[in-house]
């Protein structure tokens, strides 16, 4: 029987022609060898690792940030030779380990665990310094000259928009605009949002949004009422996306792939009983683009002059 099993499971371990004596007995007997499962029991491995999302798993697919992260650690997930799960947060998954994507795993998790783009104590995490990021883009606004300024966030944004108050309290109070309803912001978000922040009078002549899908929806919802970016209002995002360099969008990057990437060889040290590398913020450079310019004079409160209400919605 030992022969047997090593023939299938360390074939290395065996002599070439009692290999062979073996597999052809198996032939004859069409026996294709150990049963997967067992050979998982056996191992106390499943050869598997799971993406928790948190809530629902099929927003991981159509969120650009959440699928670069999917990317980058299935890629490490290829070349480990493991299979990536996508899973919800409430669903129970026999796996290897655990990335966690802007959610924390519960009390009752077992096994190894990393998280990705948020943060908890006593758990290793990946993320950006997105927080440094929103500081350097509302300094960025102010240095432009804009001291109206409206915020957008999105859900899971409050380190963010901590952030950019910090920039911008010595404006006085800060109009923030919140999505609600889910962990991914969309542009349509965004531009439900943005809509609401230019109806105010006096107009403002900038949008901080803390995520580049609400920055994006932000500039459609300025095409739609005839204003000209950045000639009539500057727009920054967070991010950098596939497709925000194609609409010119000033934004900050955040590495969602690397850090997909770094979450997979911190989980696979941990599976392995390996001490994981030390984990420090990545940067969050930024990236400045067309959508971002110095008020138009009409709107600079400085002037004195008094701002046009807002078009129609």
């Amino acid at each position: 029987m030992w022969t047997a099993s090593n023939t299938f499971s360390n074939p290395e371990k065996v002599a070439e022609p009692t290999r062979e004596r073996v597999l052809a007995a198996a032939d004859h007997l069409d026996y294709a060898g150990p049963n997967p499962g067992a050979r998982t029991l056996a191992l106390g491995r499943t050869g598997m690792v799971a993406l928790v999302a948190p809530h629902d798993a099929q927003p991981l697919i159509a969120d650009p940030g959440a699928a670069l992260v999917a990317q980058g650690l299935l890629a490490v997930c290829d070349r480990a030779g493991l299979s990536l799960v996508l899973a919800g947060h409430d669903g129970e998954h026999a796996v290897d380990g655990r990335v966690f994507l802007r959610n924390v795993p519960d009390a009752n998790v077992r096994g190894p665990v990393v998280l990705v783009d948020t943060v908890a104590e006593g758990t290793p995490s990946v993320h950006t310094d997105a927080a440094s990021a929103a500081r350097a883009l509302a300094r960025l606004l102010l240095d432009l000259g804009h001291r109206r300024i409206a915020v957008i966030a999105g859900p899971g944004e409050d380190d963010r928009l901590t952030a950019a108050g910090e920039s911008l309290q010595g404006m006085g109070p800060i109009s923030v605009y919140r999505t609600t309803g889910t962990p991914w912001p969309t542009d349509a978000h965004g531009e439900v949002a943005a809509r609401q922040a230019l109806r105010a009078n006096p107009r403002p002549t900038a949008i901080l949004a803390l995520s580049d899908p609400l920055a994006l929806g932000a500039l459609d919802a300025a095409r739609q009422i005839g204003l000209r970016v950045p000639d009539d209002l500057s727009i920054a995002g967070i991010d950098d996306l596939p497709g925000s360099g194609d609409r010119g969008l000033t934004t900050a990057l955040v590495a969602y792939r690397p850090m997909g990437e770094l979450a997979g060889r911190v989980l696979l040290a941990r599976i392995a009983g390996d001490p994981p590398p030390p984990l420090t913020p990545l940067p969050a450079p930024l990236v400045i683009r067309a959508t971002t310019a110095p008020p138009p004079p009409q709107t600079d409160g400085s002037a004195g002059k008094t701002i046009d209400p807002a078009p129609p919605l």
